[in-house]
């Protein structure tokens, strides 16, 4: 699947495990059932950019780790280029799709970045316009999904540097209360 990924070198190695590791994270059904994701291509891909944001704002905080954000980037892109062959898409068609997910992805970016400088209203109005474009959530969900980032990109943080380049990385678990928020 990824022909280049078969190359000697740890680091390649290292991001398509963190990469794996953050879909995984993704796929929680948790985030689903409970936290008013929609479960559709749209919904998946935007909790995957929700969880790559996380990480590569973790990874942008060690120099070392610049080229290991890069190859975890060319990993999840490469990975989206795949799945939409898989799904019949040509050539034309993917690369305007790759585009337009890129640039979602950069404006998410700074959405999620302003949201987490400016606070849980901001944030969670991001998340609002972005994740949960497709679903009608309640005031609690957005919490919930707020407090889970701040929780993620402070788990993230004590996290070894050592560990990321190895593609060593963990993630909390999504947490939601009896009434789903």
């Amino acid at each position: 699947m990824f022909g280049w990924l078969t190359k000697k070198g740890k680091i390649h190695d290292a991001a398509f495990a963190l990469y794996t590791a953050l879909v995984s994270q993704a796929r929680q059904p948790a985030f689903y059932i409970q936290g008013g994701v929609a479960d559709t291509k749209e919904g998946r891909f935007d909790l995957i950019l929700v969880h790559a944001f996380m990480l590569f704002r973790r990874l942008k905080t060690s120099p070392a780790q610049k080229e290991l954000a890069q190859q975890v980037f060319d990993v999840m892109f490469a990975d989206l280029d795949q799945n939409m062959r898989e799904m019949g898409i040509g050539d034309v068609g993917i690369l305007k799709r790759i585009r337009k997910m890129s640039e979602s992805y950069h404006g998410r970016i700074v959405a999620y970045e302003e949201g987490i400088a400016a606070g849980d209203t901001a944030l969670g109005a991001a998340l609002d316009r972005n994740l949960f474009a497709e679903t009608n959530v309640t005031a609690g969900q957005i919490a919930a999904m707020t407090s889970y980032i701040y929780a993620t990109v402070d788990h993230l943080a004590t996290l070894d540097d050592a560990a990321l380049i190895r593609g060593e990385v963990s993630f909390p678990a999504p947490t939601y209360d009896a009434t789903g928020s």
